[in-house]
């Protein structure tokens, strides 16, 4: 993190940065890198061995990484599946989701996602895998951008325009295939055609040969509560048929906003 954005970030009286660099640490260990090492970590996040090996010792001693004994690097802890499983496998929202990608997945084949916008980012909140023999799945607690992906248009389709602009531009529009909106004129209308036909389509923009159509899971107030969608393979559905898939995460979404109205999750609990 750039220096002046760390002074603003560490504005607030009751903002601890000893305990975001902590945070940090832990949100870097992904599928691709479950391990990592000292040298690795320090690079990373721009701090010294000294004071890495300090916040690492803190999260060893309360159980939230520990060290494999073979390759001496760090991974995380027992303590970080505790609280994760405690947030994935808890709460109305997830109870009244399940059965409903359950359908959506059995009908079609498809891995089935609900995920919601955190701070800039679209995360997995939770998923249930496709059967069919081309499986496409992103791991849950995966961070997506939100210029680039289904999930995040339909987001920002529910934000004000001003609330948008503030992320793009703390996280930018990167071009991460040649079909990435990368202009603010165009992602805009894209997300009117959003808020027009309920659903948003991604058609190979974040990666190439992977598609996805994605809706809002509204609160009374219109507001998105969580974004409910599909992802799939472009091999596996012809273009002009999206549209049909578009419609059904969009009747599934409404049923679940729904079911989430009768539960009264409606505040994000």
């Amino acid at each position: 993190m750039p220096r002046s954005a760390r002074a603003k970030a560490s504005s607030g009286p009751e903002y601890s940065l000893s305990v975001s660099r902590a945070l940090n640490i832990l949100s870097s260990f992904t599928d691709e890198s479950p391990e990592r090492g000292l040298s690795e970590l320090s690079r990373a996040m721009a701090l010294s061995k000294g004071s890495v090996s300090r916040f690492l010792r803190a999260l060893e001693r309360h159980g939230y990484v520990d060290q494999n004994p073979r390759t001496r690097l760090y991974r995380p802890g027992p303590e970080a599946a505790r609280v994760g499983n405690l947030y994935r496998g808890a709460g109305k929202l997830n109870q009244a989701a399940l059965p409903i990608m359950q359908a959506l997945v059995q009908r079609f084949g498809f891995t089935s996602y609900l995920s919601a916008l955190r701070r800039d980012a679209m995360v997995i909140l939770w998923a249930v895998e496709g059967a069919g023999p081309i499986r496409y799945s992103i791991p849950v607690g995966t961070r997506l951008p939100v210029h680039s992906t289904a999930t995040g248009h339909a987001a920002l389709a529910h934000l004000d325009e001003r609330k948008v602009v503030e992320i793009l531009r703390r996280v930018g529009m990167p071009a991460d295939t040649p079909h990435t909106v990368t202009t603010r004129a165009a992602l805009f209308k894209r997300l009117a055609d959003v808020r027009a036909q309920g659903y948003s389509i991604n058609w190979k923009e974040r990666t190439i040969g992977v598609a996805s159509v994605a809706a809002p899971v509204s609160r009374e107030d219109g507001s998105a509560l969580c974004i409910l969608s599909l992802g799939f393979a472009t091999s596996q559905v012809k273009r002009d048929q999206i549209a049909k898939l578009g419609l059904e995460v969009r009747g599934a979404a409404k049923l679940l906003g729904e079911k989430l109205r009768e539960l009264g999750v409606y505040d994000g609990k």
